[in-house]
């Protein structure tokens, strides 16, 4: 029996509770700690406006922020908040309308900025190299950071937590979720303990321990839970450097 997946984009601001469908999921980080200053610079909090969604995106240049697709979905503009280890506390903010957006990823979207300025505190991240479409990662350690709320009865958090996964084969993520969900565009880790993702970390980058690259962006988690240790799911980056490089010139 296949399970159903859940999207990470979480409502923020809403007056009433919305309705999701079966496979319209939201995410946090269940059991991670608390990042030190610094710890990821390239990590952004991101409020899109009309949609009142809130996601995590992921500084790729001084120009250009990547996050899940999902998260612009409905959305009148969106204000990104850089350097925030605490969201209260963010180095500065930006605020960009509709026409900065790139979509045509099935996962992925593109969102430019006006020329950042780089520091211990904002930075960009590390793309794979374009000769390393191939690597699959396989039983590598990664780390995701985000803002997403860290217990189910609880909101956003203030402060960004981190949380190290190992990421698993596809073959044994399709036997949870089935080769439709798990195609060669997602990368899935392992959640034991209830270290995961879940609401509101959509768009939170999963980036190695070993090299410091960027190799998933948070995508969905099973929908009866994010601390069951049922594997959490990424938009895979190999997958997707062709069109990244088209759409920005961006390329290693």
């Amino acid at each position: 029996m296949k399970l159903l997946v859940v999207t990470l984009a979480w409502a923020v601001a809403v007056a009433g509770a919305v309705e999701k469908g079966p496979e319209e999921p939201d995410h946090v980080i269940t059991n991670g700690n608390p990042a030190y200053e610094g710890q990821a610079p390239y990590v952004v909090g991101m409020a899109f406006g009309r949609s009142n969604v809130w996601c995590s995106g992921t500084i790729i240049s001084d120009t250009w922020i990547l996050t899940s697709s999902q998260c612009l979905v409905g959305s009148s503009g969106v204000t990104i908040y850089f350097g925030a280890t605490r969201l209260s506390e963010a180095q500065f903010t930006v605020t960009v309308g509709t026409n900065a957006y790139v979509t045509g990823s099935q996962h992925l979207a593109l969102v430019r900025v006006p020329r950042i300025g780089f520091s211990n505190r904002v930075n960009r991240v590390v793309l794979p190299s374009l000769r390393d479409r191939s690597q699959r990662y396989e039983n590598w350690w990664a780390s995701i950071c985000g803002w997403g709320v860290t217990t189910f009865s609880n909101g956003l958090t203030d402060w960004l937590q981190c949380v190290d996964l190992q990421i698993m084969s596809n073959n044994q993520c399709v036997a949870f979720y089935g080769s439709t969900t798990v195609s060669d565009q997602i990368l899935c880790t392992r959640t034991p303990n209830g270290r995961s993702t879940c609401y509101g970390d959509a768009g939170s980058p999963l980036v190695t321990k070993q090299g410091s690259t960027l190799v998933g962006i948070s995508a969905f988690v099973a929908s009866n839970g994010c601390t069951l240790g049922l594997p959490a799911g990424f938009a895979r980056i190999t997958s997707a450097l062709d069109w990244i490089r088209q759409r920005t010139g961006i390329a290693y």
